[in-house]
């Protein structure tokens, strides 16, 4: 007896055990930090690895809008170099446009900045021609580059040991050397010559910066938590649920109902068809269920002032679709500004090294013009158009007309008809007209003035006689 006690006990307890583990497991992967589903990668403010960030830019909208759409509207329009000099030449913006536009740059750097922005580290390896033995070796003499690839850290990875460790070195605890990972071929080294290393939030490490989704991560996993509740009140609960009655009915003959299994998939679009016995209807939470709101929105703000993304345009609310959306709109796009100016000194890298290869004539100076993402109505086109006239009409006060078309990259008014500055001109004449004498009304000519003057004098040598 004591033996079959023991036994049962046992049984029961390991039973207990399960239920509870089983119970635990369940509200972890619906309720608990980890979001809906056990392939939630990191709990709340663990640290992230690869695989958390991966998971996130996949199945999270806000982490795939904040890492992708953002790195493609940093480079979506893309950009001019233009030289700086007293007389620039145009050519030389068409030959560099040209030469990256060969080399695939836009895409390549598009997705140099994802990874950036996802992992908070990328490169671009430079395929080169020139005398180095091989990949691992500094560059030497470059005759040109042929190729642009962008690597994360998927693809590669610095070694303690590739880290330059001479404390008096410029690139003291930079990479030296990234070992390169391709499928179905071994490792490679490839030296930082030929690399041009991206990594704009660096924080706690030399060249390794935070992914933008470290600061969001949180916020994420909460919004993951609530849309997985939201949809689950819908799907057990604000539908309805449906009562049924049996009249008179003993426990057994209930359980034999359940058993038969008859309204297993009852819906709101089959029909029950009972007697007196039975009585079915659908209860639904009549007003009860929580608004959602109050609690979705300290959310979305906290993510909107992470990502810096108006609550609008993170919600994915398009122009018009809201008051205020052009606000929304140009401050988004000036987000995407301040961004494109940390990403100019790779752009610079790339040029600077293609014109030491000869593929690009060698300038002095030269800057990078950004093309605007934000697209402007026709209204406000117009109101833009109607500024810079009345502007260009005040600048007749001090400046020639040639010197305004020039302004405009129109060349000169030919036998030196724009050394003129309009505005002195009209007030000489208004000095005129306002001369004893003189004429009123309409603009006169210098011309047409000398003539009333010589008429004046005559009538007065008439009178006089």
């Amino acid at each position: 007896m004591s033996a079959k006690t023991q036994s049962s006990t046992r049984k029961k307890t390991s039973k207990h055990a399960d239920s509870s583990s089983r119970a635990r497991r369940d509200s972890r992967d619906t309720y608990g930090v980890r979001g809906a589903g056990a392939t939630w990668q990191a709990d709340f403010g663990m640290a992230l690895n690869e695989d958390d960030l991966l998971f996130a830019v996949r199945r999270e909208p806000v982490a795939h809008r904040t890492v992708f759409q953002v790195a493609h509207d940093i480079f979506n329009k893309w950009f001019t170099v233009e030289e700086v000099a007293e007389n620039p030449d145009p050519n030389w913006s068409r030959e560099v446009a040209k030469v990256l536009d060969d080399l695939n740059a836009k895409a390549v750097f598009t997705m140099a900045a994802v990874y950036e922005r996802l992992f908070g580290w990328s490169f671009v390896a430079l395929t080169y021609v020139d005398h180095g033995k091989d990949i691992s070796k500094p560059v030497d003499s470059p005759q040109e580059i042929r190729e642009l690839v962008a690597y994360s850290s998927l693809q590669a990875s610095v070694q303690g040991s590739d880290e330059d460790k001479d404390p008096k070195s410029e690139r003291f605890g930079l990479p030296v050397l990234y070992t390169l990972r391709r499928s179905g071929a071994a490792q490679t080294k490839l030296h930082f010559s030929r690399a041009i290393h991206w990594a704009t939030r660096l924080v706690d490490h030399s060249w390794k910066g935070m992914s933008v989704l470290e600061i969001l991560y949180d916020d994420i996993t909460v919004w993951r938590n609530e849309r997985w509740s939201l949809g689950q009140t819908l799907f057990r609960i604000a539908s309805g649920f449906l009562d049924i009655i049996l009249h008179g009915a003993t426990k057994k003959q209930i359980e034999d109902f359940i058993l038969q299994n008859e309204l297993a998939n009852l819906n709101t679009k089959t029909f029950l068809v009972h007697g007196d016995d039975k009585t079915a209807q659908f209860i639904g939470p009549a007003g009860k269920a929580l608004n959602p709101e109050p609690y979705v929105k300290p959310v979305i703000e906290s993510l909107s002032c992470g990502s810096r993304i108006p609550e609008a345009i993170l919600r994915g609310a398009q122009a018009g679709a809201l008051t205020g959306s052009e606000v929304n709109e140009r401050e988004y796009f000036g987000f995407i500004s301040s961004l494109q100016a940390l990403y100019e000194p790779y752009i610079w890298d790339l040029i600077d090294r293609l014109m030491k290869t000869g593929q690009i004539r060698k300038v002095n100076d030269y800057r990078i013009v950004w093309l605007s993402g934000l697209e402007l109505s026709e209204k406000d086109k117009a109101a833009v158009e109607l500024q810079l006239a009345q502007a260009r009409d005040l600048k007749t006060g001090w400046m020639t007309v040639d010197e305004i078309r020039a302004e405009q990259k129109l060349g000169p008014l030919p036998n030196g008809a724009g050394q003129v500055v309009l505005g002195v001109k009209k007030a000489e004449q208004q000095s005129f007209r306002g001369s004893p004498g003189g004429l009123s009304g309409a603009d006169v000519g210098p011309f047409t003035w000398i003539v009333s003057r010589l008429r004046r004098k005559k009538k007065n040598e008439n009178i006089s006689s």
